[in-house]
């Protein structure tokens, strides 16, 4: 690492060593001390010489809320929760989440998307090739969306994380089968899945699946200007797509689970996803306004059938030991990806063709451990230590053929053969303490070493090495209010101090450089840079929380995060005349953020609105670049402010809802050069439940159905004139109709 930051690191030193110090400070308390404050049972049975006498005291489990009693603050999303509105993916699940928006495929957190926002499953990055596309809502035990870092996750997690946890063992027999149809204009999509799980004796099993196909279409019409630093149009042309594909898929996940007579607990897992789809479209763009570029390719055809594959199998032994429990897992994945794209273009009269087919195949494998020991260590301690450490090896080839020719003329025939293989080492070690120093104050302190190595060599490109390693201490407290009683009212602060990352990807650390077929401005090719650095944050959290009767709550929370070494995507015009994409560190960073949550059930506001629940959510979300001029220059194009707004109603066997999830565009500054505009959107959806008995339900779900459309809008301006590009897609509402069966 500079100097500066190894002297930051340095200094952190001491703050690490904290936690254990402090906790060996403590008297020991018993190895099976509950933490305060958590739910204890326990019983107490005489003799046969004794009267029949049973004392049983019991707290309740359901009394618990990780949101509400943890230092280290999380926000937890149950099943019945991300199953309500009958939605087929995760991504329209997080629209309804307090302070994610989701934009297309990408899930963000403070207005941050890919590489800003974690995403991590049953707490451990997605192996190569995992989609969570393929991912339904019936797979997922619970989501957990954490704002401030935590030592036990990777720090790179600038704006959050968010920690999809998949269903796992089951305490009683489970069967049950769900079939769903959902469509719209552009759309069909079917989905059938299911359970199948029962525990025998200390032996527990569990099988979730579901198959999946689907038809998809897109149109789009957009249009390109040109215009002189005068302001005259000098070109201008309209550019129709359209395109259709389908798809079909399957993917499973089984689980085996055995408690041992000692009381540990060994788990075997697996996990497969397949899919296969293809995709055609085909453009003619129509000059309606001067002369483009020679050569001019007005016609357009492209074909991409696609195919991939994922296995991963996963060993996990717990054990008691040493007065605390080990957490043990071991993991290894495969992946496989093909693709064959195709593209045919003509210019005007196909006076001239080029031809271009690229097949690809990327074979992946992962291996990982990981270990986790926790305990109680003196009064009111838990401390839990770890590491991770995985190994990861991609093999990509990829055969290009391209011609070029004329009518009546033999084209021209460039074939190329390319070889790219990288390999990712990542280390990390954790610490971290939860001290409940009383009823009213508790603290969590911990801290994160990760290292990753990148070896990567390619066809026709030197062998290149990346090393990073970074440090992040992480501070936590939580600070309970107490009335006049000498009960808890409900009313509680947390804050947070943390040091984060960004670490650059393999696609960005790489020297070998994509070449488009018809390079524009828009269009450009794209290069890597081996010389990139992490981007660092050091980040404020303050939350303020109010738990109210009846599961009512009020938050409010601000944070900041202050970025150095800021990754930014520069389009540059190299020497040979052609636009490219390069990611450089350029310079600092600042985003702010404010969130506002409520939840209220509609019995505290009067007894005839009982069978309604409300809740409410609001983002507010800053930041600047620093070596980006103003106004606009937001990071990572951010959300400037989201909301959602929710209802549901709930009387007999019928349930019903609706959810508004709104985000507010803008013009974003990209470059001195470039800006691009982003689409303000409201997506509302809507629900309706009938358990029709009590082994069968049905639920009517309708997504967008403000029939909202997706518009596009870029501008690139220099001494020579501004460039344009507008587009819009239509969209429509989609229908969906989920049949829920328990065997």
């Amino acid at each position: 690492m500079p100097r500066h930051r190894l002297r930051y690191a340095r200094a952190a030193v001491p703050f690490l060593l904290l936690a254990p110090v402090a906790a060996l400070a403590q008297s020991a308390a018993p190895p099976d001390a509950a933490p305060a404050d958590k739910p204890v049972t326990t019983e107490t049975t005489p003799t046969q010489k004794e009267a029949i006498q049973t004392v049983k005291v019991t707290g309740a489990a359901a009394s618990y809320d990780a949101r509400r009693d943890d230092t280290a603050s999380k926000t937890v999303l149950s099943a019945d929760e991300i199953r309500k509105y009958g939605d087929d993916n995760i991504f329209d699940v997080l629209k309804r989440a307090p302070g994610i928006t989701v934009t297309g495929k990408t899930l963000r957190m403070r207005g941050l998307g890919a590489g800003y926002t974690q995403i991590l499953v049953n707490g451990d990055r997605p192996p190569p090739g995992f989609s969570l596309d393929a991912l339904t809502p019936d797979q997922i035990e619970r989501i957990e969306i954490v704002r401030a870092a935590s030592a036990e996750f990777s720090m790179q997690s600038i704006a959050g994380t968010i920690n999809v946890v998949l269903r796992k063992v089951v305490s009683k027999p489970q069967r049950d089968l769900r079939l769903s149809v959902m469509r719209s204009q552009e759309s069909r999509n079917l989905n059938a899945g299911g359970t199948l799980g029962d525990r025998k004796g200390n032996l527990s099993y569990f099988l979730n699946g579901s198959l999946y196909a689907g038809e998809n279409a897109f149109t789009n019409r957009s249009a390109d200007y040109f215009y002189a630093p005068d302001g005259t149009l000098v070109q201008a042309r309209e550019t129709p797509y359209q395109g259709a594909g389908n798809y079909r898929g399957i993917a499973l996940f089984p689980r085996l689970s055995w408690k041992l007579e000692n009381g540990d607990e060994l788990n075997l897992s697996a996990g497969l996803q397949a899919t296969r789809s293809t995709w055609g479209g085909n453009t003619f763009n129509t000059n309606l306004v001067g002369s483009f570029p020679d050569p001019d390719y007005v016609e357009y055809y492209q074909s991409s059938p696609t195919s991939s594959r994922m296995q991963r199998i996963e060993g996990n032994w717990v054990a008691k030991l040493a007065g605390g429990k080990l957490d043990l897992t071991l993991s290894t994945e495969r992946n496989r990806n093909t693709s064959d794209a195709y593209n045919d273009q003509y210019t005007a009269g196909r006076a001239l063709r080029f031809l271009r087919d690229w097949d690809s195949e990327t074979n992946g494998r992962r291996s990982s451990v990981r270990g986790k020991y926790a305990r109680s260590l003196g009064e009111g301690h838990a401390l839990t230590t770890g590491f991770d450490t995985s190994v990861q090896t991609s093999d990509e080839v990829r055969d290009r053929n391209e011609m070029l020719g004329t009518a009546g003329v033999i084209p021209t025939s460039t074939h190329v053969v390319e070889t790219f293989s990288p390999k990712i080492t990542r280390l990390a070690g954790y610490l971290q303490d939860e001290w409940s120093i009383d009823r009213q104050m508790s603290l969590y302190l911990g801290g994160r070493w990760e290292g990753v190595k990148i070896d990567s060599e390619a066809s026709g490109l030197a062998p290149t090495r990346s090393n990073s390693h970074v440090l992040s201490p992480v501070a936590q407290a939580l600070y309970k209010f107490f009335g006049a009683d000498g009960k808890a009212n409900g009313r509680q602060l947390r804050l947070a101090l943390t040091r984060t990352y960004k670490a650059p990807t393999i696609e960005q650390l790489t020297a070998r450089r994509y070449e488009s077929a018809l390079n524009t401005r828009f269009n450009a090719d794209s290069a890597g840079n081996p010389e990139l650095q992490p981007e660092l944050a050091k980040g404020l959290d303050l939350t303020y929380e109010h738990f109210l009767p009846q599961g009512a709550m009020f938050s409010a929370s601000a944070s900041r995060r202050e970025i150095t070494d800021y990754i930014r995507t520069r389009l540059d015009l190299d020497p040979d005349g052609r636009w490219v994409y390069r990611p450089v560190n350029d310079g600092d960073a600042l985003v702010r953020s404010f969130e506002a949550e409520l939840k209220l059930p509609g019995k505290l506001l009067m007894e005839a609105a009982a069978a309604f629940d409300l809740r409410a959510a609001v983002t507010r979300n800053w930041s600047d670049v620093a070596s980006v001029p103003g106004p606009g220059n937001r990071l990572d194009a951010q959300t400037p402010m989201s909301a959602n707004f929710g209802i549901d109603w709930r009387k007999g066997d019928l349930s019903m809802g609706a959810s508004l999830a709104y985000q507010q565009g803008g013009w974003v500054r990209i470059s001195e050069a470039q800006s691009q505009h982003q689409q303000t959107r409201r997506d509302l959806d809507a629900f309706a439940l009938w358990k029709l008995n009590p082994q069968y339900q049905l639920r009517l779900s309708v997504n967008n159905l403000l029939g909202m459309d997706n518009a596009s809008d870029r501008i690139y301006e220099d001494a020579s004139g501004t460039s344009r590009e507008i587009g819009l897609s239509p969209g429509s509402p989609r229908v969906g109709l989920n049949l829920e069966m328990k065997l």
